[in-house]
């Protein structure tokens, strides 16, 4: 069979039976089971299907995954992450839109948890939106924080979703780790733009205009028009609670703080590989509970088994692309590919966008790893033939795919938004407040390829 029919047939499957809600991993290992037996028949098929799934599952590249996800779940089990964020919260004192900063954050540090922005959408929404609404932030504002803690999520270290992209792009995790840095505060400060903005502008329009009618199923003064409207009450309840903020920014958000920025600083210096610095930022997490003394047996047993189930399933999903990566280069369809888009000869940045199109493309159906399993087997070794620095693409992939699931009209983030989202909200609101921050994503993107060092200066100072 001709590599373009075998490349076809073969996405047109995964596409069908992840549009059918089976589960990523099982999907792609059928759809290899398939393919490895189509072209070397059963017996070679099945053994070449076992051995790929053990070299891709042996590597040591993929340790610090479950040690990251562990840090993650012993600090938001404890509860000693949501301590951070409400302290914080206090101490922005009478900032406009401070709420919606502290969910992007919180939004953040989920991401970094779940390993997928669309369960992080979907836990969000639940958790943080109805909050917003309460305290009168308008629908609008709400579901667009929200969304924007997914990009972050990909990019600010230490995330699990840049250890899959590296170990199977085969890229090596400390510089893409410490590369993320940057360009995580650089869309920070985007974010923090937006939303600082979007809440000034509002509140003006507000102040300009009478009240409007508040959307059915959310809370009074929460607009669908986005404003952002406060009763005396609870401005001087904030205005209460302010004076309280250093101590408790001292007390709880200093600790984890010092947590990150060691594990960062181990891989950094070159004092310990990824996986030692994941190792003492899992045991960091466990002393910071214990002192806390929030490290309760449910609260540990918590911890590990969320921890086992979400590194499970990144296993799975690793495991059937190696396997799938060996296919495409077997049949050919790899060296095709690359062969097809340097035949364009349209220059490096027009095949760069020609990519990054595909990858928005394939956000309309696929999630952010089924989406790097789909492509890296082609992208990477055009990254190779055209003389980009991988560390520089990956960043550039990671934040794209944050586009991908959030650009109107059919990024599947908005829809699992909208799905949550109070009755009455329609699907053009939802469009409306994921806008904004796709052009913030659009400009931190357009920043990297002018100025290639936002990712590569910190990277190349490694020791």
């Amino acid at each position: 069979m001709e590599w373009p029919l075998l490349l076809a047939a073969f996405l047109g499957a995964l596409i069908i039976l992840l549009l059918l809600r089976v589960p990523v991993a099982i999907a792609l290992l059928g759809v290899n089971l398939v393919g490895v037996v189509w072209l070397f028949g059963w017996d070679a098929g099945t053994r070449q299907l076992v051995l790929s799934v053990q070299g891709g599952l042996s590597t040591f590249v993929l340790s610090p995954v479950p040690l990251f996800i562990l840090m993650g779940e012993v600090l938001m089990a404890s509860g000693l992450a949501s301590r951070a964020l409400s302290a914080v919260e206090r101490s922005m004192g009478r900032l406009p839109g401070r709420l919606g900063l502290v969910t992007t954050a919180g939004g953040t540090l989920f991401g970094i948890l779940s390993g997928s922005t669309l369960a992080n959408t979907a836990l969000l929404g639940k958790a943080f939106l109805p909050q917003m609404l309460r305290e009168g932030y308008g629908v609008r504002y709400g579901m667009g924080s929200i969304l924007a803690s997914g990009g972050l999520a990909m990019i600010i270290p230490p995330s699990a979703l840049a250890v899959v992209w590296g170990a199977t792009a085969g890229v090596a995790i400390g510089p893409l780790l410490i590369g993320g840095l940057l360009p995580g505060l650089l869309m920070a400060v985007n974010y923090a733009i937006v939303l600082i903005g979007w809440s000034w502008l509002a509140g003006r329009r507000s102040r300009r205009s009478a009240p409007v009618v508040a959307t059915e199923g959310a809370t009074e003064g929460a607009t669908v028009e986005g404003r952002v409207e406060r009763s005396g009450d609870q401005e001087a309840t904030r205005d209460h609670e302010t004076p309280d903020a250093p101590p408790s920014l001292l007390v709880d958000v200093a600790p984890l703080a010092l947590l990150i920025a060691l594990v960062l600083g181990l891989i950094f210096f070159g004092v310990a590989t990824p996986t030692e610095s994941a190792a003492a930022g899992a045991v960091g997490s466990v002393v910071l509970a214990a002192a806390y003394r929030r490290l309760g047996r449910a609260t540990m047993w918590s911890a590990l088994v969320g921890s086992a189930k979400v590194s499970a399933v990144i296993f799975f999903i690793l495991a059937g692309s190696d396997v799938y990566s060996r296919i495409m280069s077997f049949s050919g369809a790899t060296s095709g590919v690359i062969g097809a888009l340097l035949d364009v000869d349209a220059g490096p940045i027009v095949t760069l966008i020609l990519m990054q199109v595909a990858v928005v493309l394939l956000g309309l159906f696929l999630e952010q790893i089924s989406i790097m399993l789909v492509t890296l087997p082609f992208f990477m070794p055009v990254v190779e033939a055209m003389g980009w620095h991988p560390v520089w693409f990956g960043i550039i992939m990671l934040i794209n795919l944050q586009i991908a699931l959030t650009t109107p009209p059919f990024g599947m983030s908005l829809f699992v938004m909208k799905g949550v989202a109070p009755r009455g909200v329609k699907l053009t609101d939802v469009y409306l407040a994921a806008v904004p921050f796709v052009l913030a994503d659009v400009v931190a993107i357009a920043l990297l390829i002018l100025v290639p060092g936002i990712a590569l200066w910190l990277p190349e100072l490694m020791l």
